[in-house]
């Protein structure tokens, strides 16, 4: 009895925290910078282990992200799905792209409702994710700043959770890392350029996190410092914009096959 009674006591807290969480959020209605690449540059801290990423807005819930070094005959491109509903991704797609090749499909990742299932060759599983709306730090937080235009107020502190790939068991899983709490610090001005600047941390950073600047026009990521790296040979995780561009969708195609081409 004990046990039931707290098994619903969890599941009120949790349905509450959704609901008071999602107050936060609502649709953010015209996408006006539809068919916009944002070109980001990720770094170490220090600027070393530079590699470049195309953040291309292809629909009004779609964002691909194009990772790529220059002179690499190959590159990755992942598409995500944007529910504005739930105010997460609730589909991944990730291409391998080669020089002179088809694109070939590594993995997919998609929600139905609050369970996360995903394919990486061979490999299938699934997972309930135990709080809304999440993001992936493996995916550089994009989503996370797309939805960011959909907050009624930017001023305010709001938390979301984070997922991401890992090992379990020695074998690969996919894992609740836990929350992220983000703090409004105020405005700061970068290069000239006014910013909302706020701190980012928590348990789904492993408690390194950092702070995050946010275009108050466009509310796109400008530039974050995150003390935990996400993915091996980084130290820590630097994230800057260092231009964009409007692109036709063919226009885009034809970057990305040029990339791989040069």
């Amino acid at each position: 009895m004990r046990k039931l009674f707290f098994c619903l006591s969890l599941l009120l807290i949790l349905n509450m925290n959704l609901a008071s969480q999602g107050d936060k959020f609502q649709h953010p209605g015209e996408i006006r910078d539809l068919y916009t690449v944002y070109e980001y540059k990720k770094s170490n801290w220090d600027g070393s282990h530079t590699s470049s990423i195309f953040l291309y807005i292809s629909d009004s819930n779609r964002l691909e992200s194009f990772k790529w070094t220059k002179g690499d005959k190959s590159a990755t491109l992942v598409t995500a799905f944007i529910d504005w509903n739930s105010f997460s991704v609730n589909r991944f797609l990730n291409h391998r792209l080669r020089h002179r090749a088809d694109p070939q499909l590594v993995a997919v990742l998609e929600t139905r409702a609050r369970d996360l299932w995903f394919e990486v060759g061979p490999f299938r599983d699934s997972m309930q994710l135990t709080s809304m709306p999440w993001h992936s730090y493996d995916f550089d937080l994009a989503g996370l700043g797309f939805s960011w235009r959909a907050l009624k107020n930017k001023r305010e502190s709001f938390h979301f959770h984070i997922a991401d790939a890992g090992q379990q068991e020695g074998k690969l899983a996919f894992l609740n890392k836990g929350r992220v709490l983000v703090n409004y610090l105020g405005e700061e001005e970068i290069n000239g350029q006014p910013t909302l600047k706020y701190k980012i941390d928590g348990e789904g950073l492993e408690n390194k996190g950092g702070h995050i600047w946010i275009d108050p026009d466009s509310y796109m990521i400008l530039k974050y410092q995150i003390a935990l790296p996400d993915e091996e040979g980084f130290d820590n995780a630097m994230l800057q914009l260092v231009g964009k561009q409007e692109m036709s969708p063919a226009q885009w195609g034809a970057f990305l096959k040029n990339c791989l081409d040069d």
